[in-house]
């Protein structure tokens, strides 16, 4: 009767012992398909941080060249003004 409890717990044991070895190469599975999810959605996000740079590119021209126009624009406007100014009185309100 000892051999045969004796066998009974060793299938027992490796049974377990396969069940765990089982469970370890499933979880290592789970391990791998997140890791590969991780780097997709890493790899998404780096594409996505590019495209909104470039849209902030093309929404948001260079600051200097925006100076630019502004100071094309009151230049153009200081000298319409001045034009208005130097013009005689009379003439202004015919």
């Amino acid at each position: 009767m000892s051999d045969e409890a004796g066998s009974v717990a060793v299938r027992l044991w490796r049974d377990r012992a396969q069940l765990r070895e089982e469970e370890r190469n499933d979880a290592q599975a789970r391990l791998r398909i997140a890791q590969e999810k991780v780097a997709i959605l890493m790899a998404e996000n780096e594409r996505l941080e590019a495209e909104n740079e470039r849209l902030r590119a093309l929404h948001a021209p260079d600051e200097s060249v925006a100076q630019a126009e502004t100071d094309l624009q009151m230049e153009a406007l200081r000298g319409a003004l001045q034009s208005l100014i130097a013009q005689p009185v009379n003439r202004l309100n015919a």
